[in-house]
């Protein structure tokens, strides 16, 4: 689970709905099915069957069988405290062969005043990714996908098909979108296809960054946070890394929110003033120190 949830997260309640493990609402006047009842459903919408169709829908299926992967079994839950599991396996449903764990929740998110025109504050009904590992057991890194501080296996390719399926689940349930709180700089730089710091002043920091150092690998940029090789020039200080709320926009209202004038004048205010130069040599030799009395996969 995350180490830091959002303190603008409201926990929503579901125990007058729905009971607990069963994502089930009969709506019709008729008397329940039983064995519908039982069937625990992801996000109360999904069975395991409507997600393997999604998969296949935007192509994630194809792109696991072109790499071997043909056997995909499909395995959701939900927890005690309302905690959706989505994982996927090669073959067995074991430990040792998951491909892909993806854990959600459902929260109400109701920033600050200060992101806003006025004084008023505005509730979003978002998902939240509790945590999202895409991994291949079957592979090693290599020189050209070298391991990210953090990361126990190779990666599987999937972000962007993870991405769509993400926006088919949101309009299906109805909610304004997907956030999240990435642990390390790395995660902010690849959601950042698809999602956007909901602090404008993060944003713009983040594709500053991207801009300046765009000739440096993923890992390089990770390093060079952890580090404190990365300058900001400005200040000229490291620039830190603040894990903070990145939202993936799905409802009209959170797009107007991305939208808005205030949201970029914030935006284009920090991303025309920071600039970034990399100590590289630097970020090498402290890197070397950190993984003398540490793994890659505590960082």
């Amino acid at each position: 689970m995350k180490n830091k949830l959002s303190k603008y997260l409201q926990p929503m309640d579901f125990t007058s709905s729905v009971e607990k493990g069963i994502g089930y609402i009969d709506l019709s006047g008729a008397l329940p099915d039983p064995s519908r009842n039982k069937e625990k459903l992801f996000l109360r919408n999904f069975s395991a069957a409507d997600l393997y169709e999604i998969m296949k829908r935007v192509k994630l299926i194809d792109h696991l069988q072109m790499r071997g992967l043909t056997d995909i079994r499909v395995e959701i839950d939900i927890d005690d405290a309302y905690i959706h599991y989505l994982k996927l396996y090669h073959q067995d449903i074991n430990p040792d062969s998951i491909l892909f764990d993806l854990r959600l929740s459902e929260s109400r998110f109701v920033p600050d005043s200060r992101f806003f025109d006025d004084d008023s504050t505005t509730a979003y009904d978002m998902i939240v990714i509790e945590w999202l590992s895409a991994q291949n057991p079957f592979h090693t890194f290599s020189e050209s996908r070298p391991q990210l501080p953090g990361q126990k296996q190779p990666g599987l390719g999937i972000l962007n098909y993870c991405f769509e399926m993400m926006y088919i689940v949101a309009r299906e349930v109805i909610k304004d979108g997907f956030l999240d709180i990435p642990d390390h700089v790395h995660g902010a730089v690849m959601y950042s296809k698809k999602f956007k710091f909901f602090d404008p002043a993060h944003e713009g920091a983040l594709r500053a960054m991207m801009r300046d150092l765009h000739r440096y690998s993923l890992a390089d940029i990770s390093w060079g946070i952890i580090t404190r090789t990365i300058i900001e020039e400005y200040k000229c200080e490291p620039q830190p890394y603040e894990p903070s709320e990145q939202v993936f926009p799905v409802s009209d209202r959170m797009r107007r929110y991305f939208n808005s004038k205030k949201y970029l004048s914030v935006y284009n205010k920090y991303y025309k003033r920071k600039r970034f130069r990399f100590e590289h040599e630097e970020m090498v030799k402290r890197r070397q120190k950190i993984l003398e009395s540490k793994s890659i996969v505590e960082i």
